[in-house]
């Protein structure tokens, strides 16, 4: 009885240095990746924007299904691999600029904006997550989190799904 005390004390002090180290962390984070994709940039807007089809190539998002429209904007609400979340449609501007909210009601909300701009025969990408997390203990943990990560895995997945090399710009 005295080892199983002596654990859950352990946890317990675990869970209050993680809160305490969360409570210091910002509730907000931007991070951005911008690529170069061999192909027009009409032929990436339709990747980027059919979001019912990326389940088909995008690694970490499983199902999308289209929910009714909120406040005007076409609405999804996705399970990204482990989670669900509801997105809104913010701004679409064909050719050049998406923007999808993951609105408020998990452990974290905040948008991804896709800016293209044409390059001769190829697109500057750049992808932008702004996300806040509320709660302490998530911000504790991402700590660990490369916030670039997923775009980087959106990046590559794009360049197989289109059959072509997509490069990082530093």
């Amino acid at each position: 009885m005295k080892w199983v005390l002596v654990i859950a004390g352990l946890l317990l002090a675990l869970v209050i240095v993680a809160f305490i180290v969360g409570s210091f962390q910002p509730k907000t984070h931007v991070a951005s990746v911008t690529f170069r994709v061999a192909k027009p940039d009409s032929v990436v807007w339709a990747e980027v924007a059919n979001i019912e089809k990326s389940p088909e190539w995008v690694p970490d998002v499983r199902s999308v299904t289209r929910l009714p429209d909120n406040a005007g904007r076409p609405s999804y609400r996705e399970n990204f691999g482990g989670f669900e979340a509801t997105t809104a449609i913010a701004v679409s501007e064909t050719n050049r600029k998406l923007v999808k909210e993951i609105l408020p009601s998990g452990p974290f909300y905040g948008s991804w904006t896709w800016e293209l701009a044409a390059e001769g025969d190829a697109t500057r990408l750049t992808i932008t997550e702004q996300g806040t997390i509320e709660n302490p203990l998530f911000r504790a943990l991402m700590i660990f989190n490369d916030n670039q990560k997923t775009m980087r895995q959106y990046g590559a997945a794009l360049g197989r799904r289109l059959g072509v090399e997509v490069v990082e710009i530093p």
